[in-house]
């Protein structure tokens, strides 16, 4: 072990890894297996959540959900344990209803949509309970089935929110509005009915100028129900982003114009997620593509227009967005600039300040799409005009309200750029370093500022819960470091936000933001925006590490100080004089129990478990010296960069190598581990040797994908590194050597992606291969990707089965794209590869997609590089013995009607799959073509055709060479040395009438000689054969010359008189 992970000499490392395996698996074999599982004893943080609800719920006040309403909303069970002892439905839905409205009553959104947000979340808790209380109901009383019981509890829940929201005050009718898009990021994508009618019941809300209330609550809604709708929904999705732009644009308030920003950023969620290639042009699929691409860049362009106008921004990064995306009249509702509505002057109100907000919020919620669509210089853009956003260190003093407002948004919208950003490596750790110490700075200043104002109080509760969401996105994803002075700084910040004399909302700001940290989530209503907790194994080497890496939860460092803090929160959630400040606690700390429960496969209803994922020991199936335990171990706590003596990349890469052939695994967080090592070449290796010149790059991430593809069918982590890295916008974005990499194994993603998935992952090669025609990469680079990509496939198919039958046609599509870009010239090898992988396709496919079009009989054919290519694929098919010889005989007259410069290799390949033909085949080929070079456009293609089979089958063939000129200079000696041969005697009269009638023929064409009436009518001559047609015409006379002993007398004689130069 030592010697492996101290030797970084790669031929040495080889013969290490190779003695470790062996030693794997001798273990494997033969140590005897440990079986004991460790439980790990719940810990304080555990023990208060598990007791929570009991405690703030506690018996009598179960009845009153408006005291502690957004608990209420996230973990108050309205359900009997038993449903059979409810006398009836109306029973069931009374208590579900009355919650409904006390709670809507008693939840005040105070036109914050940070507030909004955490609503909609807690919305969505109950919407869940309620639907599954029905559900279970139903279930016992009536027979049918699970989609009709879900449109009918979904359609009567939905009806009774629209009655109350109609008739509602304008507090509730908020909540009302929040409530209904709840519901539909609840229902299945087979519920689009009920979407849609949500859809219309909040579109026309959102039309209602005169009701702001209405009109900013149903904005959000709407985008979030866009971003839910299934995705052949497009005339409801068009028709809700439509709606939102022409508010956006058009509206008064800023408050409005914020969340028609913000549900226009989610409505991004559900743009350009899911297209396929068509190589035969689906002229419908193709325009839906378009106008979601519009979509977003009409989004952007919007939002980046809005933000400017209202604030008077300068930035260059917003102006440079709007030419990134130039305007269009396709979607209604998308302006210029000089179209808004002019700012009376950067000083917003304060009402105000959520609208920019939003705006900005919108704006960082839709990189994903942007991504999707191929920018991403665009994303790079927007992650860096939020960073510009945040109010500089001591200015906060003379910051403009405008500024401020910005700020607001920034520090809201950036963690979930940042998680992206991460995800797609678009941002190294020192950015994220670097913005942690923003945070952490501009939260310390407000602080000691104590300013009252409601724009310093809310850019100090954003960056709070923005602050908190950052930690936990870094944290959870696992593969950066981030030092534990900082997050305890950061906490230090939380609490006295949530403990000294500030507004309720900074309260709740301090309070969200510790949850968050945690890995609550709260306010993100993005599909992607954190990753599950992970189960990370302590060590001795974590605790004393003064660097945390993985879920805060799983940091053995931090416990004391969590424990502390969150028993603080519990306190004053259970009990408090303040009675808004007892109801937020109580909502933290229930955004926090609630996103543990939900991440385990448990009703939500229940108690907490104290075994949950988040919190369980490794699995301990492996002894803590075995040699897989160790390694594992070892390349779990990598050192971070910069922090002293960290291993060479050649070492890791051996490691994963030994890991890769490993029988089984202990069960870490492999995902995470692999993301590590991925950025360790870049972030560390690049730094610690820039003159190692035996490094490649890439290889150390090559190792990562192979590791995964290893053993992603036995942890979920690898399996989703693995959908994510192989996402078209993802793959596309990797480098050369990992694309050409991934490509080769294909094959073995197979085994771990589920069919539906290797559907998407085939068109989304064939979509790559066809936008890689205009890209970057030089030809060779090309070459090198689809070689690399048809070996992959030939391996799909090799290892084919009938199971594979229903992703068989995304294969042959991705087959079709490739076939269709195969270089004429100089890709001998790749050709190779092409025509084995095409050799294993289905016989029907392949003559289909090998049809040759029909010559046109009355104005001949032009030279074709689609004809030639198929004519070259069917006779190497024909050579290794994939499909029969007859059927490159129904090419013959496409073959010789075809230009001969461009034909020339097609013309070697068609005599080579004629070698191994019966004689009498062969003899069929000479004659049909002296015969086809009667009538045609282009006899010298005949012609060096007839020289090539001559040459090949007569008795000089060892001392020729292979020349589409001297098979024409050789023509006399090889066709008369060939039928001089028994075998070919009984053809040669034939061949040479018509040899002589094509000789008389050109001989005429090229002397204007009209006494040659001997010749039939034909095609005419092209003109192309201008060009050598002296060299063509001797080589064609001399050859007639050595058969005319075959000839009558009459055209011997006309023979003689002709004159050739």
């Amino acid at each position: 072990m030592e010697l492996l992970i101290s030797e970084v000499n790669p031929g040495v490392l080889r013969d290490i890894e190779a003695f470790e395996v062996k030693i794997i698996a001798h273990e494997h074999v033969n140590r005897r297996r440990v079986v004991k599982e460790r439980r790990v004893t719940g810990n304080k943080i555990e023990k208060l959540l598990d007791v929570y609800p009991r405690v703030i719920f506690s018996a009598g006040k179960e009845g009153n959900p408006g005291h502690l309403p957004g608990a209420a909303l996230l973990c108050l069970s309205l359900t009997p344990k038993d449903v059979s002892n409810l006398q009836n439905l109306h029973e069931l839905n009374d208590r579900y209803e009355n919650a409904l409205v006390e709670i809507a009553s008693s939840l005040q959104l105070s036109r914050n949509i940070l507030i909004a947000l955490l609503s909609l979340q807690s919305w969505k808790a109950f919407m869940q309970r309620w639907m599954k209380a029905y559900m279970n109901f139903l279930d016992d009383k009536v027979t049918s089935t699970v989609l009709d019981k879900n449109s009918r509890v979904a359609n009567d829940i939905l009806k009774t929110i629209r009655r109350i929201a109609e008739a509602a005050i304008p507090r509730s009718a908020e909540n009302m509005a929040l409530a209904a898009g709840a519901l539909c990021m609840v229902l299945p994508h087979s519920a689009h009915n009920i979407k849609t009618t949500a859809s219309k019941f909040l579109l026309n809300w959102l039309f209602q100028y005169e009701h702001e209330h209405r009109q900013w609550s149903a904005a959000i809604s709407l985008g979030l129900i866009t971003s839910c709708l299934h995705i052949t929904d497009h005339k409801q999705k068009f028709q809700n982003i439509t709606g939102l732009l022409e508010v956006a644009c058009g509206s008064k308030s800023t408050l409005v114009k914020g969340a028609c920003g913000l549900g226009l950023g989610f409505s991004c969620q559900n743009l350009l997620t899911a297209f396929k290639i068509d190589v035969d042009g689906s002229l419908e699929e193709e325009t839906h593509k378009m106008q979601e691409e519009e979509s977003v860049g009409n989004i952007v362009r919007t939002l980046s227009l809005l933000i400017r106008e209202l604030t008077l921004s300068s930035s260059n990064i917003l102006q440079n967005l709007c030419q990134y995306f130039p305007p269009n009249s396709i979607i209604r509702g998308t302006y210029t600039a000089s179209e808004f509505l002019p700012c009376k002057n950067s000083n917003l109100e304060e009402e105000d300040i959520w609208g920019v907000a939003g705006l900005v919020m919108g704006l960082g919620f839709s990189v994903n799409a942007i991504y999707r669509a191929g920018n991403h210089d665009s994303v790079i853009a927007i992650k860096d005009v939020l960073t510009s956003f945040f109010v500089q260190k001591n200015s906060s003093v003379s910051s403009e309200k405008s500024e401020i407002a910005l700020s607001v948004g920034s520090c809201l919208a950036l963690p979930a750029v940042v998680s992206f950003c991460l995800k797609v490596e678009l941002i190294n750790h020192k950015e994220v370093n670097h913005l942690m110490d923003v945070y952490e700075e501009l939260i310390s200043e407000l602080v000691s500022l104590k300013k009252t104002g409601i724009f310093h109080q809310s850019l100090l509760m954003a960056s709070c819960v923005g602050a908190g969401s950052l930690v936990s996105c870094i944290l959870n994803e696992g593969a950066h470091y981030v030092e534990f002075q900082k997050v305890k700084s950061l906490f230090d910040l939380f609490r006295k936000c949530y403990s000294d004399p500030y507004s309720p909302n900074v309260h709740l700001g301090g309070m969200i933001g510790v949850v968050n940290a945690l890995g609550a989530g709260a306010g993100n209503l993005l599909h992607d925006y954190y990753p599950l907790a992970s189960s990370l194994q302590t060590s001795p080497a974590q605790k004393e590490s003064s660097y945390l890496m993985g879920p805060l939860l799983a940091n053995p460092i931090c416990k004391p100080h969590l424990t502390l803090i969150m028993q603080e929160i519990f306190l004053v959630a259970k009990s408090s004089d303040d009675s808004q400040l007892q109801q937020y606690a109580a909502w933290a700390v229930s955004f926090l129990r609630h996103s543990l429960l939900t991440r385990e496969p448990q009703n939500v209803d229940n108690s907490f478990q104290s075994s949950t994922a988040g919190f369980k020991s490794v699995s301990q199936t492996f002894s803590e010296d075995s040699t897989v335990m160790k390694i594992s171990s070892w390349l779990m706590h990598l050192p971070p960069p910069g922090t002293g003596s960290i291993p060479h990349h050649n070492t890791i890469g051996t490691v994963l190598r030994c890991l890769s052939q490993a029988p089984r695994l202990p069960s870490l967080d492999w995902g995470a581990i692999t993301r590590r090592c991925m950025r360790y070449e870049e972030a560390q290796v690049e730094q610690l040797f820039p003159s190692d010149t035996d490094r490649r790059g890439g290889t150390l991430r090559e190792e990562c994908v192979q590791f995964a593809l290893a053993h992603a069918i036995h942890f979920n982590q690898l399996l989703s590194f693995l959908d994510e890295l192989f996402d078209f916008p993802r793959f596309s974005g990797v480098e050369l050597n990992l694309q050409s990499f991934m490509l080769f194994h294909l094959s073995e993603l197979i085994k771990v992606f589920s069919g539906s998935r290797l559907e998407k992952l085939f068109d989304d090669i064939s979509s790559y291969f066809s936008s890689l025609v205009s890209s970057r990469y030089s030809p060779e680079n090309k070459s090198l990707l689809r070689l690399s990509c048809w070996k992959g496939i030939y391996q799909c198919l090799d290892e084919a089965s009938s199971e594979s039958l229903e992703y068989l046609s995304n294969i042959e599509k991705c087959m079709e794209v490739l076939f269709s870009l195969l270089p004429e010239l100089n890709s001998e090898e790749e050709w190779s590869e092409a025509v084995k992988c095409l050799g294993k396709a289905r016989r029907s496919w392949l003559m289909d997609i090998l049809q040759v079009q029909k010559v046109d009989q009355v104005k001949g054919n032009i030279h074709s590089d689609d004809a030639v290519k198929k004519i070259k694929a069917k006779a190497r098919l024909v050579t290794i013995g994939s499909i029969p010889l007859s059927d490159l005989g129904k090419l013959k007259a496409h073959i010789f009607n075809l230009e001969a410069c461009g034909i020339w290799d097609a013309l070697v390949e068609v005599v080579a799959a004629l070698q191994h033909a019966e004689g009498s085949v062969k003899r069929q080929w000479l004659i049909e073509a002296v015969e086809i070079s009667c009538t045609t456009s282009f006899p010298s293609t005949a012609m060096r055709f007839v020289g090539l089979l001559s040459g090949s089958c007569c008795r000089y063939m060892p001392l020729l060479t292979l020349n589409q000129f001297t098979v024409l200079s050789d023509l006399p000696v090889t066709l008369t040395s060939l039928l001089s041969d028994p075998n070919w005697e009984t053809i040669s009269e034939s061949v040479a009438s018509n040899l002589w009638i094509s000789t008389a023929r050109f001989y005429k064409w090229v002397r204007k000689d009209a006494s040659l009436d001997d010749v039939s009518h034909s095609l005419p001559i092209d003109r192309s054969e201008n060009d050598n047609a002296v060299f063509l015409m001797q080589a064609m006379h001399q050859a007639c010359v050595s058969l005319k002993d075959k000839l009558p007398f009459e055209r011997q004689l006309k023979l003689a008189n002709m004159v050739v130069f």
